[in-house]
């Protein structure tokens, strides 16, 4: 009996895993679906590489300054903050954008889908969920 309220329960809790993922998986199908462009891995170097953009974050918004430079290395800070991380950035062959920063607990690479809505640039999680979107590019590092 035990055993198979847990599995009922694990089942369950599985289901509604994949159903939140689905859910938020909608955000990047809605963006594609309504004429959304998601960059390539060329575009995304001509976009960034070597500029420092004013990134919006979607769930608080919070405005970060973030360089991606020429050899990869990265810095950020929030707006208005003095404080900066650095870490670096990759591009990947999945036409993702990544980000890595040093001094974290777990270091470990965030990867996202970039896609063009009316010329600004949106940036989309792994579950498909909005992270943000780009509000300015500027040449050079301005962090």
């Amino acid at each position: 009996m035990i055993r198979t309220s847990c599995i009922g329960l694990v089942s369950a809790l599985a289901f509604a895993g994949l159903a939140a993922s689905a859910q938020a998986g909608s955000d990047l199908e809605a963006a594609l679906a309504k004429g959304g462009k998601k960059l390539t891995g060329p575009e995304l170097a001509d976009r960034l590489k070597g500029k420092t953009v004013t990134f919006v974050s979607s769930a608080t918004g919070d405005k970060y300054l973030v360089f991606y430079g020429e050899m990869n290395q990265a810095a950020s800070r929030k707006v208005g903050g003095s404080a900066s991380v650095s870490g670096f950035h990759a591009i990947t062959d999945r036409d993702q954008v990544c980000l890595g920063w040093e001094g974290s607990d777990l270091p470990k690479l965030r990867c996202v889908d970039v896609v063009l809505i009316d010329g600004v640039m949106h940036k989309y999680k792994p579950d498909g969920s909005l992270s943000g979107h780009i509000s300015e590019v500027a040449d050079g590092n301005a962090v």
